[in-house]
């Protein structure tokens, strides 16, 4: 019986499935990816936090400061990631969302607070949003801008200079320059 519908199963493709139970009617849009991106769908935006293997769901969301946060466990290691879109730059293929370039920040339980450039695919046949690749852009920096030229994004921000102790504000101008092709991050 169980080798029956396994061969049943497979032999149906997503659409075919889909087609035979009918949509949820009341489904309410995520908050989150409805405020960032202004899609109306019910799945929540998740982050897989780098260097771990935790996911954190974004939950909150500051519209006066446009930072969108989650917290995250994994294991021994607990913390809070902060989506700072008010820097984004969608990129859009035929007229319709492809990605979303955004930085975003990882705070642990120690005294870092990690910045990432991350890009962001949209994948709209599960009506989500994907995190497919993150560059590491500095510890406790200060982002000024997120700029675009076609394909290239350029991230400004002050960092620690090499005398300058972590406490004090970063003060030195840097920039993460980085290409994106095929949702995966080349020449940074």
């Amino acid at each position: 019986m169980v080798i029956v519908a396994g061969i049943y199963r497979f032999s149906l493709s997503d659409e075919e499935i889909l087609a035979k139970f009918p949509s949820q009617q009341n489904v309410q849009a995520d908050p989150v990816v409805e405020a960032i991106l202004g899609l109306k769908v019910p799945n929540p935006w998740t982050i897989q936090v780098p260097e771990t293997s935790a996911f954190t769901l974004l939950t909150d969301i500051d519209a006066d400061k446009q930072v969108a946060a989650g917290s995250y466990d994994d294991g021994m290691e607990r913390g809070s990631v902060y989506l700072l879109y008010r820097y984004q730059q969608s990129i859009y293929d035929d007229k319709a969302l492809s990605a979303v370039v955004i930085p975003f920040a990882v705070s642990n339980q120690g005294s870092g607070v990690f910045y990432y450039l991350g890009l962001f695919k949209w994948d709209s046949a599960r009506q989500r949003v994907i995190l497919s690749d993150a560059k590491f852009a500095g510890d406790r920096i200060e982002i000024s801008a997120l700029t675009r030229a076609d394909d290239r994004m350029t991230l400004s921000f002050k960092k620690h200079g090499q005398a300058q102790s972590m406490s004090e504000a970063p003060e030195e101008n840097d920039t993460l320059v980085c290409v994106a092709k095929a949702f995966k991050w080349v020449d940074c």
